[in-house]
């Protein structure tokens, strides 16, 4: 329930916290939205001002509101509105998912805690059973008890799991219906931007097709005006003048676009800062959200620490209740005294615990109050006497440097606690109070008190109260503390006067003291000890001595304490009551406390006065200090003999209270041995010091070193020993330097002389490395070994194998004795083992086979054993045969099988071999099998089997190595003999050149006709089943990579029969860059060749390249291996597709050889297979190309070739001709595509020696170009003297590039016979041939098109553009445009436009008049005014036919439109308005017109719509017709008359 209640709890302040972030959010999106609203307006000033400077007349037209006009001020609000939901949703959004995890969280732990409880549950139920088993009550009733506790709060966590699932799921379901929301204001985001960038391009474009409309009606202005008023001689300057003036307009024209594009980059660049700012806007409130989520993880941490606290606390209370239960289990044993004493033990313990707390914390206050007065009394002291601060400062100045606090105390701290000055940099006061004694005391405890901040480091209690009391270097003054100095910068008389005043003082104060007329002179007073020594003291400790001082004058004094040193003030505190007149032989006493504060030797004196004179006490204060000794600086270890470790060791005692580290280095040694052998060994000891003292690690190479104590610490008063070794090796006087030297200069280092004898052993051995040189496992090598004696008397040897070597080594005889001054001699037997690498490890190395055993000969009486060292190197003796099972598997007993097998020699040594006892079908190759392995050496075997006969073979082969070990090669195969065989096995072809072919002829027989395998030998697979006797087939598998070809590939040859086979050789010069063979030697050339994956295979460079090494090319021969497989049965009727299912095993082998020369003739710019390629090309193109051959060899040539086909596409144009050596001649061959196709064809130019042959190639291409316009281009309604341009493409869809010719059929030569032909309306063609309609007055054609000539590109576009520029009103302008390609007409397109003088057009309805104007009159230039002229009512008719089923009318349907044309010239209105005059009797007759009226805007057409639903009654044979007006109001009013003629269709 309390974690329930701290939930809840963390709840409610996180909702505190996020409804508090939540309003500080809602008020930045507020402020946000203000400021999008006040940047969005200045926007559209921006905007409205720039579309004012650009275009001043669009503001007078009226647009359309969803494309035309700007935003209004709602869509605005309303877009702001979104734009303010969509980021509340997205905070939202957030905090939702944030609330879900937790909840998530909480879910989670609460199903973990059930788990639990569940599993205690399951427990506590097993423990009932248990318990009601043994019938033990009291724990029966305790497990009820915890078993309805846990079921209570599992109920209770389930309750909580409920609500938190609940609460989960709603959490859920606002967070999909947030999301849900934030998508659609997502979709209404996108859409509005979409409208906004629509927007955009739409005013773009206006204002571009104002400035074109302005510039073309400038134009149109000045042609008029210089074709009316200017004479004809002005009108080049004044087209010169237009040039610059439409160079000008659109300059200004680029300047405004530019101008546009700036502003808009603008604008964008703004939005883009805008969403930037509210990126980051949004990326600090994440920031937010998550150091919310941290917080709330380290509350959590917090509240899991808290737990455990809890849980520590009442873990003790349960071990304080175990302690009482096991105190009430002793007491019940009987053991209640030695409880009672324990447990008033632990209580004084505890009281004693208890008072030291209080006294440490009255000391503190002690402390805290002492330095409080110190500080008032020093104000006191500052206020009253300011000369005595202004003599301190000078004294102070007097001493050698300022005090500096902080570095005294680090420097105090770094000598008295250095481990622990290193791990705490902040400095520590150190305070100690203690009880008076009689005795001196140590009990002052240290009080760390850690300085918290840097500012109250100035304020430190270790700070004394004067500038320069630390400084203990200065003299201690033993007069009055106030002299000269005081009265520092008065006159020299002010000074007499002060010292003649002091003076008198002084004789008034001081007195002699005269006994039995004698004067007393000496101290009055002696002190009981002569000096106040404080020794080995500890800093943070009190230290207390009580002094005597005794009246040794001659009468009664006084005596009075002055003062102390003052270095030692803050240290030293003295503690004396003024006893009165003290008469002679008595004494007084005096407490001097010590409190020290730094670990430094301190000096001083206590100075008192008396009636005679002052006296002192001397003061001094020692830190410890280490006080070294050893008991010898010399040592002496006598003689010994070579091998023996004698010891012997030295004491370091130290004496004082401070240990020391210390190390024990060896710094000198010399030898008579080592210097007659090898020199002088020394160790520099000024080397050593150089170093660290405790990093030296320099290891000597002597007969005398140190033991194993060599780097240790001596702890106060006591004392180590330190042990050194003596083990001689050479014979000789030793001498050795030894020094200990103390850590931080704590002592003075010891010098150790070591002085000791080596005397040679009397057994020794001659040769004490015996090498044995290679050897091989398992073979006997023998040696001896010579032992000698020098000694008088004998001695018994023995020799000592290591139990590692005793299966391999052996000596003979294993003892003996050895008499004086002799030698014996002993025999040593080496027989290596296979397991020698296993068995002898650490003498054996594996990787360079070397056996280093040491052995060692015992002579009785002798400690040191003899060492002498057997040497051997022990290699293999195997030979590795790498395929121990050769299978050749079936085998024709027409070929000869061949494998390769390995050899290895795993000696080291040469080892010689043979195959011993071959049959006579196998041969080993080369030398027959037999030859030399060197070391290491892996030598390769050809072995071929030849099968004799078809059976199967089984057989072994023997290899013998010089040491006659056998090594054997099981083999097997299976003898085939194969129902066919061929005439040759080999074909040797003549030697034929490159690009030349030659040709062999060869048999394959089946010479199979019986079964019976008692007459002869019959086709069978080893023992197997016997061939069948009928037709068999075969087929000849030609290598991919080789120029054979063998005709025919595939056959069946009956039996008894054989079939002729003709395989031919074609050399290609693909193959000869690589197929010299020769070796080619490197030339240094500066010359960097390029890249061969940089060459194009048809470049020139290659083609070049390719024909100077076939010049080059010096001859090549080639090997092929073809199988021939036989199947029994014809070929065809095996019906599958893909190989014929043929026996392997009875496979043929035809090997041909195939020499290769260089060809007499080549072409000079050649390629891989002589093609002569014409690429693509137009279907009917002509193309010529040259090809030129040389003679390369040293005869003439006489050239001869093939015909071509007379029909075909190619032809050769020149003649043939006899070829000098290295002469050159030209063919020319021509090319003409007669369709689209690929076109070959082959031909072969023979000479004496070889021929040459070559591929003529190349392909027909019609070409595709496709238009964009299909037959008719309508450009629709101009205004008379204006121009309209409308473009369109043609795209080349082809590989090749195409050239096209434009054509109007108006500007043809054939235009005026065509016109001389009578109009379409008076023949009887329904369809006029001529679609050339009404022309401009002044003989220039109507339509124009740009370009008219040019090239498309492969695979490219080509737009063109066609104006169309009427000079009059006319309703049938029309033309004929023919695209040709290749003087090919491709494309034919009519052009039609119309024609009018005012904004107003109708279009739609049945013709009426004809399409040519040739019998209408040409008007006069002059000018005319058309208010005046009376203009005739023009017609519209329209027929509306409406059918008749089932007595049912259906209503009939026509359209027509009314537009209003484009155009800038007029400055009046710029919209039509029409009206149609609609009785009562036209809707009689079941005529409907809708709409009749409207507002036509310019550009645009408006379509109105003329229904008749035959009326109740109607006759359907009679046609109703009826007129109605209509008016059209624009820069003029013209009226027209819709004539409608309905009828009835019956179906």
């Amino acid at each position: 329930m309390e974690e329930e209640h701290n939930f809840q709890n963390e709840n409610e302040e996180e909702e505190s916290k996020l409804d508090s972030e939540q309003e500080v959010k809602q008020g930045m999106d507020e402020q946000l939205c203000e400021h999008d609203e006040a940047m969005m307006e200045s926007d559209d000033e921006i905007q409205s001002e720039d579309d004012f400077e650009i275009t001043r007349e669009e503001s007078e037209e009226e647009v359309d509101s969803s494309h035309k006009k700007g935003w209004s001020y709602s869509e605005k609000r309303e877009i702001r509105k979104r734009r303010r939901i969509a980021k509340e949703l997205e905070f939202l959004l957030l905090e939702k998912d944030l609330e879900v995890k937790k909840i998530r969280e909480e879910l989670k732990e609460c199903r973990r805690r059930m788990e639990t409880l569940k599993k205690e549950r399951d427990k506590v139920e097993k423990d009932i059973d248990e318990q009601q088993t043994a019938n033990n009550i009291a724990a029966l009733f305790r497990l009820r008890t915890q078993h309805r506790r846990l079921c209570e709060e599992l109920r209770e966590e389930e309750d909580i799991y409920a609500k938190i699932d609940l609460i989960l799921q709603e959490n859920e379901r606002d967070f999909f219906q947030v999301e849900l929301e934030q998508a659609k204001l997502l979709k209404l985001h996108e859409e509005h931007k979409k409208d906004e960038e629509e927007y955009e391009i739409y005013e773009a474009k206006q204002r571009l097709e104002t400035k074109e409309a302005a510039i073309l009606q400038a134009e149109q202005r000045i042609k008029k005006t210089a074709i009316k008023k200017k004479p004809v001689n002005d009108l080049k300057d004044r087209e010169l003048e237009h040039k610059k003036a439409v160079e000008n307009a659109k300059k200004y024209n680029q300047k405004a676009m530019q101008f546009l594009k700036e502003s808009m980059a603008r604008v964008r660049q703004e939005q883009t800062e805008k969403e930037l700012k509210i990126r980051e806007d949004l990326d600090k409130r994440m920031q937010s959200v998550l150091s919310l989520k941290k917080n709330i993880a380290f509350d959590q941490e917090n509240q899991r620490a808290i737990q455990l606290k809890m849980k520590a606390r009442a873990a003790r209370e349960r071990q304080k209740e175990k302690e009482k239960e096991k105190g009430i289990k002793v007491l019940e044993s009987g053991f209640a005294q030695q409880f009672m004493i324990h447990q008033k033990h632990q209580q004084e313990v505890d009281k004693r615990k208890q008072e030291f707390a209080e006294q440490q914390k009255i000391l503190k206050a002690d402390i805290m109050a002492k330095i409080l007065r110190e500080e008032s009394n020093m104000e006191r002291k500052r206020q009253v006497s300011s000369i005595l601060f202004a003599e301190k400062s000078k004294m102070q100045d007097n001493v050698s440097g300022p005090w500096k606090p902080k570095k005294k105390l680090q420097e105090f701290l770094k000598k008295t606690y250095e481990k622990d000055y290193l791990a705490v940099n902040e400095p520590k006061g150190y305070r100690s109070a203690s009880p008076e004694s009689d005795e001196e005391t140590a009990t002052g405890q240290n009080l760390d008190h850690q300085m918290q901040d840097n500012d109250e480091e100035d304020e430190s209690l270790n700070r004394p109260e004067f500038s320069g009391l630390w400084v203990y270097d200065q003299k201690p003054c033993k007069d009055e503390p106030i002299n000269k100095h005081l009265i520092t910068g008065a006159s020299k008389m002010e000074q007499a006067i002060f010292e003649r005043q002091l003076e008198r003082q002084r004789n008034g104060i001081m007195k002699k003291q005269v006994a039995a007329g004698h004067e007393f002179k000496g101290c009055p007073f002696y002190s009981k000890p002569g000096v106040v020594h404080f020794e080995n003291f500890d800093v943070g400790k009190t230290y207390k001595k009580r002094v005597t001082l005794i009246n040794a004058s001659y009468g009664i004094t006084y005596c009075k304490l002055i003062d102390i040193s003052d270095h030692m003030k803050d240290f030293i505190e003295i503690e004396f009551k003024p006893p009165g007149p003290v008469s002679a032989g008595m004494s007084c006493e005096m407490t001097v406390i010590f409190k020290p504060m730094q670990n430094a030797d301190l000096e001083g004196e206590i100075m008192f006065r008396t009636q005679t004179g002052p006296f002192t006490v001397p003061l001094k204060c020692t830190t410890k200090k280490c006080d070294l000794s050893v008991d010898r600086t010399f040592v002496d270890f006598g003689p010994h003999v070579v091998g023996e470790t004698s010891t012997q060791s030295i004491t370091l005692t130290n004496r004082g209270a401070q240990g020391s580290l210390f190390e024990f280095l060896q710094m000198d040694f010399t030898s008579s041995a080592s210097r007659e052998s090898k020199g002088e060994l020394t160790t520099s000891a000024s080397q050593k010091k150089n170093q660290d003292l405790f990093e030296i690690d320099v290891p000597v190479s002597n007969e005398i070193k140190i033991g194993q104590v060599s780097k240790d610490t001596i702890e106060p008063f006591s004392s180590i020993k330190l042990p050194m070794i003596f083990l001689p090796t050479v014979p000789g006087i030793a001498h050795a330097k030894f020094e200990l030297v103390f850590a931080y200069g704590a002592y003075r280092n010891i010098a150790i002389e070591v002085q000791a004898e080596a005397i040679d052993v009397p057994v020794w051995v001659s040769n004490p490395n015996i090498d044995l040189k290679i050897c091989m496992y398992d073979r006997l090598y023998q040696d001896g070994i010579r032992v000698h004696n020098r000694d008088s008397i004998a001695h018994q040897v023995k020799f000592v194998v290591s139990k590692e070597l005793k299966n391999h080594l052996e000596f003979l005889p294993k003892s003996g004795y050895i008499q004086a001054h002799s030698s014996l001699s002993f025999q040593l037997k080496f027989v290596p083992r296979q397991s020698l690498p296993e068995d002898a490890r650490i003498y054996f190395y594996q990787e360079n086979l070397v056996l280093e055993a040491p052995m060692h000969i015992w002579v009785a009486n002798q400690i040191r054993l003899i060492p002498f060292t057997v040497h051997a190197v022990v290699t293999s003796s195997d030979i590795q045969i790498h395929q121990k099972t050769i299978d050749f598997g079936p085998c024709s007993v027409y070929e000869t099988v061949l494998t390769t097998v390995q050899l290895t020699n795993k000696s080291i040594l040469s080892q010689e071999f043979g195959f011993v006892d071959v049959p006579e079908y196998v041969d080993v190759q080369p030398n027959h099998g037999f030859g030399v392995l060197l070391p290491l050496e892996t030598l390769n075997l050809d072995i071929m089997f030849k099968a004799k006969q078809a059976r199967e073979y089984n057989f072994e082969l023997i290899c013998k190595s010089e040491i006659n070990r056998n090594f054997k090669i099981s083999c097997k195969a299976i003898g085939v003999l194969p129902p066919l065989h061929l005439s040759h096995s080999v074909v040797h072809f003549a030697a034929t050149a490159l690009n030349d072919m030659a040709t062999v002829t060869l048999y394959v027989v089946n010479s199979h006709t019986s079964r019976n395998e008692f007459t002869h030998p019959v086709p069978r697979i080893g023992t197997g089943e016997i061939a069948l006797v009928g037709p068999t087939t075969f087929e000849f598998i030609v290598p991919e990579s080789s120029s054979l070809t063998i005709v025919p590939a595939v056959g069946t040859v009956k039996p008894g029969q054989k079939k002729k086979k003709t395989p031919s050789k074609r050399d290609l010069k693909e193959r000869s860059p690589s197929a010299s063979g020769q070796s080619v030697r490197e030339v240094i050339s500066p010359f960097k060749p390029p890249d061969p994956s940089d060459i194009a295979v048809d470049s020139v460079e290659y083609n070049a390249a390719l024909g100077s090494l076939l010049r080059s090319f010096k001859g090549d021969f080639h090997s092929f291996a073809i199988p021939c497989f036989i199947m029994d049965g014809v070929a065809t009727s095996h019906k599958k597709e893909g190989p014929l299912p043929y026996s392997i095993h009875n496979t043929l082998y035809l090997e041909v050889n195939c020499p290769t020369v260089n060809p007499p003739l080549v072409l000079v710019l050649c390629n891989k297979q002589n093609v002569v390629h014409f690429g693509e090309h137009a279907v009917g193109q002509r193309v010529l190309k040259k090809v030129m051959v040389q003679n390369i060899s040293q005869d003439d040539l006489e050239m001869k070739s093939t015909v071509l086909d007379p029909g075909g596409s190619f032809q050769l144009l020149s003649c043939l001709k006899a070829l000098q050596p290295g002469e050159f001649h030209n063919l020319v061959f021509s090319f003409i595509p007669t369709e689209s196709k690929m076109f070959y064809e082959s031909m072969e130019i023979s000479t004496a020696k070889a021929n040459l042959s070559l591929i003529l190639k190349g392909y027909g291409v019609d070409p595709v170009v496709t238009c964009s316009v299909e037959k008719v281009l309508d450009m629709g309604y101009v205004l008379a003297n204006q121009k309209r341009t409308v473009t369109f493409q043609l795209q080349n869809a082809t590989r090749l590039n195409v050239m096209f010719d434009v054509k109007l059929k108006s500007l043809s030569y054939t235009k005026h016979r065509d016109q001389q032909k009578l109009p379409p309306f008076l023949t009887s063609n329904e369809i006029p041939d001529d679609l050339v309609g009404t022309q401009n007055y002044g003989g220039q054609s109507v339509f124009s098109v740009s370009p008219i000539k040019g090239c498309i590109e492969a695979m490219q576009t080509q737009e063109f553009e066609v104006t169309f520029s009427p000079d009059h009103e006319g309703f049938s302008y029309s033309d004929v445009m023919h695209v040709e390609l290749f003087d090919k007409v491709s494309h034919s397109i009519q052009l039609k436009g119309a024609a009018r003088e005012h904004l107003m057009f109708i279009e739609g309805g049945d013709p009426i008049d004809v399409s040519v104007e040739s019998l209408s009159i040409l008007p006069s230039y002059e000018q005319v005014d058309v208010t005046d002229v009376h203009r005739p009512l023009k017609s519209v008719l329209l027929t509306l036919k409406s059918s008749k089923s089932d007595n049912k009318y259906s209503t009939a349907l026509r359209e027509f439109q009314v537009g209003c044309i484009r155009s800038t010239q007029l400055a009046g209105k710029k919209s039509v308005e029409f009206v149609i005059d609609y009785p009562q009797a036209v809707q009689v007759k079941g005529f409907t017109i809708e709409p009749a009226r409207g507002i036509v805007e310019a550009g645009n057409t408006k379509t109105v719509s003329v229904t008749w639903t035959p009326p109740a009654g109607h006759d359907a044979l009679q046609i109703i017709s009826a007129t109605v007006k209509m008016a059209i109001k624009g820069d003029i009013t013209e009226h027209y008359q819709i004539i409608l003629m309905a009828m009835v269709i019956v179906t």
